[in-house]
C-alpha cells in the first residue's frame, strides 16, 4: 500500500509538472502576444499619423490605408481602424465583422494625443486595446487614427494541442523511469525498516543484514554499531538490576528480620533518623500511646503522643544537630502514661562501616508498673508478715514474762498460758507452713504427689474437722455428696489444706446460729466442690483481690476476727497447680460461696486445645 501512494504521488506529482510548464507556456504566449500587439499598434498609429489628415479623409488618397492596418494584422486580434476628426466624429472605419467601435474620447491636452486605451464591448466583455495618434493639416490638428486590437485571452487553443503532447509525453515516460528507480533505491530501506520492526516486536538487539551502499550502507552499519552498544549495554543494566533486586531482597529480608526481632521484645520500641524523626515502631508501643504504627511514622509526635516529658525527649533530638553518642535513661512518674510507670532508654545506632558516625536512635520504653507493684506488693508482704509475727511472739513473751514472776506460781494462770501458748505456736505454725507453701509452688519447686483419690472422704475429714472446731458456736453444717464416686487423681494432703481453708474462713467468717454447706457434684467435665456459708459475705470490689496475699478487707467485722489473708490465696494456687480453677459465686446472696472446679483429663485437655 506504500508503494501504491508513492506511485499515485509520482503520477501527481508529474501532472503537476506538466500543468506548471503548460502555464509558464501559456503565460508566456500571452506575454508574448500582448506585447507584439502593442509594439505593432504603437508603430502602425505613428506611422499613420504622419500621413496628412486630407488624405485619410473620404475621397483622399490614402484613403484605403484602413484596409492595408486590417490585412497587415492577424484576423484574430484585429478590432477597428477609425479616422476622426478633432470633434471626434467618424470620417473613416474599417471594423472587425461582429464589432462595433466603441465612442471615442477625443483627449484635450496635447500630451494625451498620443496614447492608450482600453474598452470593454458587448454582453461577454470583449476587451479592447486601442491605441491613439493625432492627425495634422499643415501643421495643425485636424484629427486622430484610432487602432484597435482585441485582448489576447489566457489559455490553451486548438492549435497549442500538439505543444501540450509533446510536452507531456517524455513527462509520462519519465514517471516510471524514476518510479523504478525509486523503488530500487527504497528497497534497501524497507528491508531494514520490516528488520527493525522485527527486533522491536522481538525485543532483541541483533545487526540489521541490509546490502547497501552509499550513505544508506554508512547509516545500517553506524545503526548496527549502535545496536551493539545498546546490547551490551542493556545486558550490563540487567545484570546490575538483578544484583540490585538481590540486594534489594537481601535488604527487606534483614529489615523483616530486625523488625521481627523487635516486634519480640518485651519493650515498646522506636527508632529515630539522623533528623530525629520516627522510622519504625513496634506494635507495643503503638498499643502503650492507643494509635497504629504508621500514625507514628507518619504524623508529628503532638498527633499522637500528650506526655510532655516524651515530647521534650523527642524534640531534643530534632532539635540539636549534634550526634547524641551516649546513652540517657528517664524515668517518667507512675501517673505519666495511664497510670503506668515508664522508663525510656535511648542508645545510639552506628553505621557498621563507620562506628563512630551516629545513623540513628534507638528509645526503649520499659513498663516497670509490675516491678513497682512488684516492690509494692514485697515492702506490703513484708509489713504483714512482720505484723502476723509480731503479734503472736508479744503474745508469747507476755506470757513468759508472766510465768516467770509471782503471778505465774498460780496453777490457774499456768494452764491458762499453756493453751495461749499452744493456740499462738499453732498460729505460728500455720502461717509459717502456708508461706512455705505458697513460696515452693510460686517458685515451682512444689510438685504435687498425685494419686487416685477418693475425694468424699477427703472432703468428708476436713468437714468433720471444721464442725469440731465450730463446737458451741451453734453452726448448721449441711455435708452432701454422692456416696458412689469416681477416683480422682491429686495429691491428698494439698487437696485437705484448700478444703480445709475454705471451711475454716466459712466458720472464722459466719454468723451465730449460721449455716456451713459442703456440695460435691460430679459433672461429665468436673467435679465440683461448693463451700458456701450464710456470714458476712463479699462485695463485688473486693472480690477481685480476695485471693492476693496478705490481703483482708477492710469491714470492721473482718478486721476484728484474727486471720493472716493467706488462706485463699493458697487454696487458689494449690486448685491451679493441680489444674483446676476456684471462683466466688456472685450470684449468692446469704454470705460467700466458693467453688472449686477439678477438671476430668479430656476436659483439660479440651481446654489446652
Amino acid at each position: 500500500m506504500k508503494s501504491d501512494r508513492i506511485g499515485l504521488v509520482i503520477v501527481f506529482a508529474s501532472l503537476a509538472a506538466i500543468a506548471a510548464i503548460a502555464y509558464m507556456v501559456f503565460q508566456y504566449q500571452y506575454e508574448h502576444r500582448l506585447q507584439d500587439i502593442r509594439s505593432n499598434g504603437v508603430s502602425l498609429v505613428r506611422s499613420v499619423s504622419g500621413v496628412p489628415y486630407s488624405q485619410l479623409a473620404p475621397g483622399g488618397a490614402q484613403q484605403g490605408i484602413g484596409q492595408v492596418l486590417k490585412h497587415s494584422t492577424r484576423n484574430n486580434d484585429f478590432a477597428f481602424v477609425s479616422i476622426i476628426n478633432k470633434d471626434g466624429q467618424p470620417i473613416n472605419e474599417i471594423v472587425s465583422d461582429g464589432l462595433l467601435v466603441p465612442s471615442p474620447a477625443v483627449p484635450t491636452q496635447p500630451s494625451a494625443w498620443l496614447g492608450e486605451a482600453q474598452y470593454e464591448l458587448g454582453p461577454g466583455n470583449l476587451r479592447i486595446i486601442e491605441f491613439r495618434a493625432p492627425l495634422f493639416e499643415n501643421g495643425e490638428l485636424q484629427g486622430f487614427v484610432r487602432l484597435g486590437y482585441k485582448h489576447p485571452d489566457f489559455g490553451l487553443s486548438t492549435g497549442q494541442l500538439p505543444f501540450i503532447a509533446a510536452v507531456a509525453l517524455p513527462v509520462f515516460l519519465l514517471v516510471p523511469l524514476f518510479y523504478l528507480l525509486l523503488r530500487l533505491e527504497v528497497r534497501p530501506v524497507r528491508e531494514a525498516n520490516q528488520q527493525i520492526n522485527q527486533l522491536m516486536e522481538n525485543e532483541s538487539f541483533r545487526r540489521v543484514e541490509v546490502s547497501a551502499s552509499g550513505e544508506l550502507g554508512d547509516f545500517i552499519q553506524r545503526f548496527n554499531h549502535f545496536m551493539e552498544l545498546a546490547g551490551s549495554r542493556i545486558q550490563g543494566l540487567e545484570q546490575d538490576q538483578q544484583q540490585l533486586i538481590t540486594s534489594t531482597k537481601l535488604l527487606s529480608y534483614r529489615k523483616t528480620r530486625v523488625e521481627t526481632v523487635l516486634e519480640t521484645l518485651p519493650e515498646a520500641v522506636l527508632i529515630l533518623d539522623e533528623a530525629g524523626s520516627p522510622t519504625f515502631a513496634n506494635q507495643k508501643l503503638a498499643a502503650m500511646f492507643g494509635v497504629t504504627t504508621e500514625v507514628i511514622v507518619s504524623q508529628p509526635p503532638q498527633q499522637w503522643c500528650e506526655n510532655p516529658d516524651i515530647l521534650q525527649l523527642l524534640a531534643k533530638y530534632q532539635t540539636e544537630r549534634k550526634n547524641h553518642n551516649f546513652t540517657d535513661t528517664i524515668r517518667f512518674n507512675l501517673e505519666t502514661i495511664a497510670n503506668q510507670a515508664i522508663v525510656t532508654k535511648t542508645y545510639p545506632l552506628f553505621a557498621p562501616n563507620s562506628p563512630a558516625a551516629a545513623i540513628g536512635t534507638l528509645i526503649i520504653f520499659r513498663d516497670e508498673s509490675q516491678e513497682a507493684l512488684a516492690r509494692q506488693a514485697r515492702t506490703d508482704f513484708v509489713a504483714h508478715l512482720s505484723h502476723e509475727l509480731k503479734s503472736p511472739l508479744n503474745v508469747l513473751a507476755m506470757y513468759s514474762e508472766t510465768m516467770l514472776s509471782a503471778a505465774g506460781n498460780s496453777e490457774e494462770f499456768r494452764i491458762e498460758a499453756a493453751n495461749v501458748i499452744s493456740d499462738e505456736v499453732s498460729r505460728l505454725s500455720t502461717l509459717i507452713n502456708g508461706l512455705l507453701n505458697l513460696t515452693q509452688i510460686e517458685n515451682g519447686s512444689l510438685t504435687p504427689d498425685k494419686n487416685l483419690v477418693k475425694l468424699r472422704d477427703v472432703a468428708s475429714a476436713a468437714f468433720e474437722e471444721a464442725r469440731h472446731s465450730a463446737i458451741g458456736k451453734h453452726f448448721n453444717f449441711h455435708f452432701d455428696a454422692p456416696k458412689e464416686m469416681n477416683p480422682v487423681l491429686v495429691d491428698k494432703d494439698l487437696i485437705r489444706i484448700a478444703i480445709t481453708n475454705l471451711l475454716s474462713n466459712a466458720v472464722k467468717y459466719n454468723k451465730a446460729g449460721g449455716e456451713v454447706r459442703l456440695t460435691i457434684e460430679e459433672t461429665d467435665d468436673a467435679i465440683q466442690l461448693r463451700v458456701a456459708d450464710s456470714g458476712i459475705g463479699i462485695s463485688e470490689k473486693e472480690a477481685a483481690r480476695v485471693f492476693d496475699k496478705f490481703y483482708r478487707s477492710v469491714d470492721d467485722r473482718v478486721q476484728a476476727i484474727s486471720g493472716h489473708g493467706l488462706g485463699l490465696a493458697l487454696t487458689k494456687q494449690i486448685i491451679e497447680l493441680h489444674h483446676g480453677s476456684l471462683s466466688i459465686n456472685h450470684d449468692y446472696e446469704n454470705g460467700a460461696e466458693f467453688i472449686i472446679n477439678l477438671w476430668k483429663e479430656t476436659t483439660a485437655v479440651k481446654q489446652a486445645i
